[in-house]
């Protein structure tokens, strides 16, 4: 690497740029991230970078499981079915088909890798959550993300065209001709800046949930690939469908996510008064959509003025609970929660993006040489809401599909200015996360309304302009995250306050029906407008 020339200005620093270059540049090391990576590292040299620990990603903390038909009563047609089912009218027919036939063969390769999966016999133990129609989910114990993360980082950290640079955070793309070249990154723990060029561009950054105040995903989820992308002049799509898990643990800290799959088992949800009640909202009960499920959970809380629900799974077995759930049990026994015995306390949380960078099913936006992957990327499979586990699947098909596309080959340079760096005391900047953070779970929830995404819209460009001040002042990787978070954050509520209708995950007060002639259609947003597909 080569050496760096700083020169001093009061407290702050005008660094010249280190220099890299590789055939693929990966940004973000979740699991679509790394398995990418480590298929691309057959046909070029590849650069991960990642601004936290390697394995600090939102897919680190998936505990569901994987979509993918391998049950004899299941077929692809069945898990088609069920994905458009869950999308509420929004869902990509063909990107669906495309994950029902190739997810078992992608989730087959993890288990050569060495990942495993829950098995009967011979056969994948398949467990069943909400809105599938067969059982079908592929699963780890409930710690599934974690053990596919962790395979694949050993096998990443083997690889010798693999170089992974750990707390480095890109902070913008480079752009020439319309074409994506590469990012400048700032290495956080010594402050320096590094412009790395690449012949392909991956952006596998992962998810929003940390601009809600209340989220499901570690603190590194703030947009930051949609924000790169955005500003570059990518195409964004169906930004407004963010989805709110029903059963996160109440007050956990860090956050705990109860999986979906204690439903799938039969768990129940009961308001404050120990009474059920999805069935009086949905045929499906516990099962129904997650936005159905989160919408009317909400409603529940507010009825009996309580703060959190309650999921009960005590009717089964202890020895098969603790088995089956051996993370979810001991996470809530430090809560002094026995879940073989006691109800949990639980509450919605925002959980996953179902919009994001536009991309086809190759992971092609729409600036040449610039890919999306993962929860960053929407290739229309998810619609207005996901079906559960579908997202790592999404993730692994995609990336195999585009590490099949790529090549290395002429990597292109351009000279850019040089920027101050200075270390900035997190106070201020914390107390603005906090500020949009509240923003965005009161006005741009479960439940929304004109007033409130007025408000939002508001309340975020007089943060904007405060940041606008401090930065001209100085620039460091928090700086640039809250700009993410304010970016991604306004978009949502931009999108939001444009579809003039309730479908999936967006359920908009002053219309509350669902509009098919209208707007069974995309919401396309770029820098110069917004527009209709």
């Amino acid at each position: 690497m080569p050496n760096t020339f700083s020169k001093s200005i009061g407290h702050k620093r005008i660094y010249s740029v280190i220099k890299m270059e590789t055939d693929f540049l990966v940004i973000g090391s979740g699991i679509a991230g790394l398995n990418f990576a480590i298929k691309a590292a057959g046909r070029g040299n590849v650069l991960l970078i990642t601004k936290a620990q390697l394995k600090e990603a939102n897919s680190f903390y998936a505990q569901g499981g994987l979509a993918a038909v391998f049950g004899k009563d299941d077929s692809v047609k069945d898990h088609v079915r069920d994905t458009l089912r869950a999308g509420d009218g929004l869902s990509n027919r063909k990107m669906a088909l495309i994950l029902a036939k190739e997810a078992p063969a992608r989730i087959k390769e993890l288990e050569k890798m060495g990942v495993k999966f829950n098995k009967a016999k011979d056969d994948f133990k398949l467990s069943r959550e909400a809105v599938h129609s067969r059982a079908r989910i592929v699963h780890a114990s409930d710690i599934t993300g974690r053990r596919i993360e962790e395979a694949l980082v050993k096998k990443a950290e083997k690889a010798k065209k693999i170089t992974i640079l750990e707390h480095h955070m890109a902070i913008s793309l480079i752009t020439a001709k319309k074409r994506c070249i590469g990012s400048r990154v700032i290495s956080i723990k010594d402050n320096k800046i590094i412009d790395i060029f690449a012949n392909n561009t991956i952006l596998a950054a992962g998810g929003i949930g940390c601009l809600y105040e209340k989220t499901t995903n570690p603190d590194i989820s703030t947009g930051d690939g949609i924000a790169l992308a955005f500003r570059a002049g990518a195409v964004l799509e169906d930004m407004e469908f963010i989805q709110f898990h029903p059963t996160m643990l109440h007050n956990s800290n860090p956050p705990f996510l109860i999986s979906e799959t204690l439903r799938g088992e039969g768990a129940l949800l009961k308001n404050s008064k120990g009474k059920a009640y999805m069935k009086k909202y949905h045929r499906d009960g516990e099962l129904a959509p997650r936005d159905v499920v989160a919408r009317f959970s909400e409603v529940e809380m507010k009825k009996t003025h309580a703060k959190n629900i309650f999921l009960d799974i005590t009717h089964l077995d202890s020895k098969y609970l603790k088995k089956r759930f051996p993370n979810i049990y001991e996470e809530c026994l430090k809560y002094k929660i026995d879940i073989t015995k006691q109800m949990i306390p639980v509450s919605p949380a925002a959980h996953y993006i179902c919009g994001g960078i536009k991309a086809d099913s190759y992971g092609r936006t729409s600036i040449k040489n610039l890919y999306a992957i993962g929860e960053c990327a929407c290739t229309g499979l998810h619609g207005a809401d996901r079906l559960a586990s579908n997202s790592i699947t999404e993730g692994l098909v995609v990336g195999a599909r585009l590490a099949k596309k790529l090549a290395g080959g002429r990597i292109a340079k351009k000279k850019l200015d040089k920027i101050r760096l200075a270390k900035e005391k997190n106070g201020r900047l914390d107390k603005m996360k906090k500020q949009l953070q509240k923003i965005m779970w009161s006005n741009v929830g479960i439940i929304r309304n004109k007033k409130g995404l007025n408000s939002a819209l508001e309340k975020i460009k007089k943060i904007e302009a405060r940041l606008r001040v401090i930065k001209k002042k100085k620039v460091n990787e928090k700086i640039v995250e809250l700009e993410n978070m304010l970016l991604v954050g306004k978009i949502i509520a931009i999108a939001a306050s444009r579809r003039k209708e309730s479908r999936g995950t967006h359920f908009f007060q002053e219309y509350h029906e669902r509009y098919d002639n209208i707007w069974q259609r995309h919401l396309l947003i770029d820098k110069e407008h917004y527009k209709l597909r």
